[in-house]
């Protein structure tokens, strides 16, 4: 789940100055109570090491059984749940595979950003072993609109393959 599209210059510099914008940098700043919150309110019976592909599975699970549609997700009453949702998986992704989040520019004005709240950007996690970002929120929306359940194991089962063969001859980079 990412994207990949090739950028000028300019967007490249962009990019780098959306790093350091102040709503982001407060974003990043909030994980550890918004994650806090996630395991006290959102997803209480996790198992013992929630960022796996175990977890991943019984995370996607009771957000199903949260939001049975998508259209409930856009809803600002349902934005902090979503984001603590989205911050979970990221964050899963993060701390397995040397990930870093990134602020990536989803729309070119606030005003037509629907998602969570209209907080012009998406975080999205980049890891060192690919050339594409793990979009978080697509992997929110997918699970809610696709109800297969298992999509987030199963990309961080395949996150896994990636990075174990990465590793096997000494980190090369990618990026």
């Amino acid at each position: 789940m990412g994207s990949y599209r090739k950028l000028s210059r300019a967007a490249l510099r962009q990019r780098e100055k959306d790093q350091h914008d102040p709503a982001w940098l407060t974003w990043l700043s909030e994980m550890d109570g918004a994650l806090e919150t996630y395991f006290a309110v959102d997803a209480p019976d996790m198992p013992g090491d929630p960022f796996t592909a175990v977890g991943l599975a019984h995370a996607e699970r009771v957000f199903m059984a949260m939001f049975s549609a998508v259209d409930p997700l856009f809803e600002p009453e349902h934005a902090a749940v979503v984001d603590r949702f989205q911050r979970y998986v990221g964050e899963t992704f993060v701390r397995s595979f040397d990930g870093r989040w990134m602020n990536v520019r989803i729309s070119e004005s606030r005003d037509t950003d629907v998602f969570f709240d209209r907080r012009g950007f998406e975080p999205v996690v980049l890891t060192p072993f690919q050339d594409s970002f793990i979009d978080v929120v697509s992997m929110v929306l997918t699970a809610v609109h696709c109800r297969a359940g298992g999509e987030w194991a199963w990309i961080y089962g395949n996150s896994a393959q990636d990075y174990a063969e990465w590793r096997a001859p000494g980190q090369p980079r990618i990026l």
